[in-house]
């Protein structure tokens, strides 16, 4: 498989630790705002293996994520990342507050029953980037993807299968689930798996063991899966036995 990881908190991450122990190809894709921040992340990693993408975000009072509820000055920032490889998050605004699965699901039916109405212009200037972006987002049918922008691009598709969002119990339930959906898919996705760390939340749920994380790239495996996205990179990095852990990516 094909690795490659998200950096949500490029602060957070120890880039001298990051380019020692990296040993096989990857790329990882930073959250930055700026072309500026791009290029300060780029002269720290010294290690030739590693392959960097930009992941453009807004502002919280922006919404953080692309969406066609983002403004069109908003949409516009993505021509700044135009020569370089790119991730782009495409997710209803946030939301305030601390995350649950309750305002999940509220976040989201709220957001399907009013189309975003800058979604084409979105489009329109996602499909003019350069290089084959890469556009992330929720495993949902097309037909309520299209309702706040997350149509079909020129590009590559992510999908986000979190296992660690749902109860422990009912994690080998979604495991089944996810499994069995992938597999009709296609083989060219990418699919994103986690969470090693909280998110921009502050408080999602994290694998508590490396057990949990293993079975995740278990899934992935039994899917068929050619490119795996590990959410994230600072999140394996923080642990204290990060080798293991990426070992344990190398090894599958």
């Amino acid at each position: 498989m094909n690795i490659i990881f998200w950096c949500e908190f490029p602060k957070d991450v120890d880039f001298v630790k990051l380019n020692k122990l990296i040993d096989f190809n990857t790329e990882i894709y930073f959250a930055i705002s700026s072309l500026r921040e791009f290029n300060s992340i780029k002269k720290r990693i010294r290690n030739k293996r590693i392959e960097i993408g930009a992941w453009p975000i807004l502002k919280r009072k922006e919404g953080y994520w692309f969406s066609g509820f983002s403004d069109k000055k908003n949409i516009d920032k993505l021509d700044e990342f135009n020569k370089l490889k790119v991730k782009i998050d495409i997710e209803p605004p946030i939301y305030k507050g601390k995350h649950s699965l309750i305002k999940d699901f509220f976040w989201i039916a709220k957001n399907i029953l009013i189309k975003g109405k800058n979604n084409n212009y979105l489009k329109e200037r996602a499909d003019k980037l350069n290089f084959e972006p890469i556009f992330s987002g929720f495993l949902l049918p097309r037909f309520l993807r299209t309702r706040y922008g997350d149509d079909f691009y020129n590009g590559k598709k992510n999908y986000m299968c979190y296992t660690t969002f749902v109860p422990r119990i009912f994690r080998g339930i979604l495991r089944f689930i996810l499994i069995n959906i992938v597999k009709g898919m296609s083989k060219n996705n990418y699919y994103a798996i986690g969470l090693l760390n909280n998110g921009i939340f502050g408080n999602e749920p994290e694998y508590e063991n490396i057990n949990e994380f293993k079975k995740d790239i278990e899934m992935m495996k039994r899917a068929g899966v050619r490119n795996l996205c590990i959410y994230s990179i600072e999140g394996i990095l923080k642990r204290k036995d990060a080798k293991k852990w990426l070992r344990t990516i190398k090894s599958n």
